[in-house]
C-alpha cells in the first residue's frame, strides 16, 4: 500500500466512509496516516492520595467497599456512586448515566482506575473513571491515542483501519538524505508514523514527533528562504511622490520620527525596482492605521488600487470610516467589502471595483474570494498578520500582477522571532505613541477588591468617560468555574452599577447586525460600560474610554493583555487598567508584573520571553505529551533556528540528492503547510 493511494482501496472504507473522511481532507492513505492523535492518554501515571492537584486525570488502584448505589436524579437521569478505599483514604467512583453498572463491581475487590480527581461537597470523587480489576489489567496501561472525532465515522474506525494500513506493507517514501537524518538524529518517516499512531511509550511518541516538526520547521524555513532570495522586480510604475507631503501635512495631527521613519522605509522599498514586502510593527495605538492610509493615498496619487484585508468586519468597518475621514479631501474613492454586504450593494461596489472606479478597498477574507476582480491592484495591507496565513496573503497578492505588499502588526514578538517568523519581510517599527498620549495606569488586584474597582470605574463615569469590563468566556463553564464569562458578569454588574449607567454585552456569537449595533452605540457614547470578550481587542477605537477591567486575567497570554489594554488611553485624559486575577501562582503573579511595569510592546514580549521561554509563548502551554498537529513557530523557536541553518545549506549544496529534496519540499510547500499562524 502506498502513501498517494485512495482510501477506497482500504478494507472497511466504503462510500459513505469515504465521503464523510473527505469532508474532512481525508482521502488517500497519506491523509489518514496525518491525521494525527490529538492526545494520549497514559494510565500509568499514578496519583498520590496524599498530594494531588484538582481535575487532574490520574491512576488509582483502590479497593471496592461495596457494590455502589443508583440515585435517580429526574427522568431518565442518574449518577451511580461506588465507595473505594484508597491507600489510607476514602473517596467516590461516581457515573453519570450509567446505572447498567450497579452489578459490575465486587465488594472487597482491589481495581485500578483512571479518571479525574475533584474535590466538592461530600468528599473526594473521580468522575466518569476507566476501570479494570487489579488481577487482569489486560492492556489498560498502554498508551492510547485518541483522535478527534470525524462526523459519521465511529471512534474505533481510525485506529483499527490504522493498523491495517501498518500491516499490509506499506511503503512510505523518504526523501530526506541521510546526511540530514543522521546528523539530527531522525527517525525515518515510517518509524516516527508508527510511533506516534502505535506507541509502546512515551518516548516514542516525543522521538516521531521530533521527526514530524523537523520536517514541517524545515518546510517553513525553505518556502520562506525561497521567497526572499527570488528578487521579484515589480512592473508597477510609482514615480509620483510630491502628493505625498502635502498629503501628510493636511493630516489632523503631526506623524512621530517613528511614523516619518517607516513612511521613508515604504518610500525607499517603492523606488528601488523591486515588489516591496514589508512589516510594520508598533503597539496598539502606535499610529500604523495612518501609515496604511499614507500608503493607499500614494498608490492612487499613482493610479493603482489599494486591498486592506482586515481580520475581522467589526475591524473593517471601523477602517472604512478611519480612511474615509482622512482621504476626504482628496478625491481617493474607499469602499468595504464584507460578507455580510447585502447581494445587491456587493454586486455594485465589486462592479466599481472592476472598473477602477474605487481606490481603496476594504474588506475581511471577502477580498479574496474568486468574484472579486480588481482594476489595477498594487499595494495589498494585511492587518495583524498573526491573524492570516501565508497561503491567505499569497491568495490576495495573486489578484494583482504581483502587487506590493504591507503588513501591519500590533503582535509584541521579540526581535530574533520576528526575524524567524518573518523572514521574507523588511521590518520597520513605530516605537514611540502619538503626541499628547498619557501612559495606561495599570494595577493587579484580586477579585476581593472587584468592589472597590467597580467604585472608580463608576467614579469614571461619573465624568463622562466609557469602561470596558473583559472577560475570557462568553458562558459559564462547569470544569472552569473560577473562570469570569460575560454573561453572568453582565447580569452580575446591572446589580450593582447604578442604573443610570448604560451597559451592553459584546461576544463573538451576537448576530452581525446586533454586534454592529452595540460597536455603533458605544463609538456614539451612548453606552457608559460594555462587558466584553476579547473580540473588542481589534476594531474598536474610542478614544473617551478611560477604564478597563479584565476579569481571570491570568487566562489571557501577556500579548493579548497588552493588546486588550491597547483599546484604552487613546485619547488624551489620564486611562487605567485593572488586571483581576484569584490565581496565586508564582508565574502568573510574575506575568501580572510584567504587564504593571511595562507599556513598550517589543519589551513586554521580550521579558515574556525570558521569563517562559518559546515553550509557552503567546500563553500556550502544553501538559504533558506535546500536542500534535503543524508545528507552532512560537512554541519551537529552537527547532526553527537550526532548521534554518540546514535550510540555508541545502540551498548552497549542488549536491542531486540535496536538489532533488529542494525541489521536492518547495514544491510541497503551499500544500501541505501554507498556513502559517501564530495562533
Amino acid at each position: 500500500m502506498k502513501w498517494e493511494d485512495s482510501l477506497d482501496k482500504v478494507k472497511g472504507v466504503g462510500p459513505k466512509r469515504s465521503e464523510a473522511l473527505a469532508k474532512v481532507g481525508i482521502k488517500t492513505v497519506g491523509n489518514l496516516l496525518s491525521y494525527y492523535p490529538q492526545k494520549y492518554i497514559d494510565r500509568s501515571v499514578f496519583g498520590d492520595p496524599e498530594h494531588f492537584f484538582e481535575d487532574q486525570e490520574i491512576s488509582l488502584k483502590a479497593t471496592v467497599l461495596d457494590t455502589g448505589r443508583v440515585q435517580r436524579i429526574r427522568g431518565n437521569l442518574s449518577i451511580f456512586s461506588v465507595p473505594l478505599l484508597w491507600e489510607n483514604k476514602k473517596l467516590s467512583a461516581v457515573f453519570f448515566n450509567q446505572p447498567y453498572l450497579k452489578h459490575t463491581f465486587q465488594e472487597n475487590q482491589d481495581y485500578y482506575f483512571y479518571g479525574r480527581i475533584k474535590k466538592a461537597y461530600g468528599g473526594t470523587k473521580i468522575t466518569n473513571p476507566q476501570f479494570v480489576k487489579a488481577s487482569n489489567p489486560g492492556d489498560f496501561f498502554e498508551l492510547t491515542p485518541v483522535y478527534r472525532n470525524i462526523q459519521g465515522i465511529p471512534g474505533s474506525f481510525i485506529p483499527k483501519t490504522l493498523k491495517q494500513i501498518f500491516c499490509e506493507s506499506l511503503e512510505i517514501p523518504e526523501s530526506m538524505p541521510e546526511v540530514i537524518r543522521s546528523g539530527e538524529n531522525l527517525l525515518d518517516m515510517k518509524s516516527a508514523l508508527k510511533a506516534i499512531h502505535f506507541p509502546d511509550k512515551a518516548e516514542d511518541v516525543i522521538l516521531g514527533i521530533q521527526r514530524l516538526k523537523f520536517n514541517e520547521a524545515l518546510k517553513i524555513n525553505m518556502g520562506i528562504m525561497s521567497s526572499a532570495r527570488e528578487k521579484r522586480y515589480s512592473e508597477i510604475d510609482i514615480n509620483l511622490f510630491t502628493g505625498l507631503e502635502p498629503f501628510v501635512n493636511s493630516l489632523p495631527y503631526d506623524l512621530t520620527a517613528s511614523q516619518r521613519l517607516v513612511i521613508d522605509d515604504m518610500v525607499a522599498d517603492l523606488k528601488n525596482g523591486q515588489v516591496m514586502n514589508r512589516l510594520v510593527q508598533g503597539d496598539v495605538g502606535s499610529g500604523k492605521t495612518v501609515i496604511a492610509v499614507i500608503a493607499a493615498c500614494l498608490m492612487a496619487q499613482n493610479g493603482y488600487q489599494t486591498a486592506y484585508m482586515a481580520p475581522t468586519e467589526i475591524l473593517a468597518q471601523q477602517h472604512g470610516r478611519s480612511f474615509k475621514e482622512l482621504l476626504k479631501n482628496t478625491g481617493v474613492t474607499v469602499a468595504v467589502v464584507t460578507g455580510s454586504l447585502k447581494a445587491k450593494e456587493r454586486r455594485e461596489i465589486l462592479k466599481q471595483v472592476a472598473l477602477g472606479q474605487v481606490s481603496v478597498i476594504i474588506g475581511t477574507h471577502a477580498l479574496i474570494q474568486q468574484s472579486v476582480a480588481y482594476y489595477n491592484l498594487g499595494l495589498v495591507i494585511t492587518d495583524e498578520q498573526h491573524r492570516f496565513g501565508v497561503k491567505q496573503r499569497s491568495q490576495l497578492s495573486s489578484k494583482g500582477n504581483q502587487p506590493h505588499t504591507m503588513v501591519m502588526s500590533a503582535t509584541p514578538i521579540p526581535r530574533t522571532l520576528a526575524l524567524i517568523l518573518y523572514g521574507d519581510l523588511s521590518v520597520s517599527y513605530i516605537d514611540e505613541l502619538p503626541k499628547g498620549r498619557k501612559p495606561i495606569k495599570t494595577y493587579c488586584y484580586n477579585e476581593a477588591s472587584l468592589h472597590k474597582i467597580l467604585g472608580f470605574v463608576q467614579d469614571e463615569m461619573s465624568k463622562g468617560r466609557q469602561s470596558f469590563v473583559i472577560c475570557p468566556f462568553i458562558e459559564a463553564s462547569e470544569e472552569l468555574e473560577a473562570v469570569r464569562d460575560t454573561e453572568s458578569v453582565y447580569l452580575e454588574l446591572l446589580q450593582k452599577i447604578d442604573p443610570k449607567y448604560r451597559m451592553a454585552c459584546l461576544h463573538g456569537r451576537l448576530k452581525s447586525e446586533e454586534k454592529e449595533s452595540i460597536i455603533q452605540a458605544f463609538n456614539q457614547g451612548r453606552i457608559d460600560c460594555l462587558v466584553a470578550t476579547s473580540i473588542i481587542e481589534v476594531g474598536i477605537d474610542v478614544p473617551n474610554v478611560s477604564t478597563m477591567v479584565i476579569l481571570s486575567a491570568e487566562r489571557f497570554g501577556l500579548s493579548q493583555l497588552h493588546q486588550l489594554r491597547g483599546r484604552v488611553g487613546r485619547g488624551n485624559h489620564q486611562s487605567y487598567c485593572f488586571l483581576v486575577t484569584n490565581s496565586k501562582s508564582d508565574d502568573t503573579l510574575a506575568r501580572m508584573k510584567v504587564i504593571v511595569n511595562n507599556r513598550n510592546g517589543r519589551k513586554i514580549a521580550d521579558e515574556d520571553f525570558k521569563l517562559r521561554g518559546p515553550g509557552d509563548y503567546f500563553g500556550f502551554k502544553q501538559h504533558g505529551l506535546p500536542k500534535l498537529g503543524l508545528l507552532n513557530p512560537t512554541e519551537e523557536l529552537a527547532l526553527i533556528k537550526r532548521t534554518k541553518e540546514i535550510a540555508e545549506v541545502i540551498f548552497e549544496s549542488h549536491n542531486q540528492e540535496m536538489m532533488t529534496f529542494k525541489n521536492d519540499v518547495l514544491k510541497s510547500f503551499y500544500i501541505d503547510i501554507a498556513d502559517i499562524s501564530l495562533t
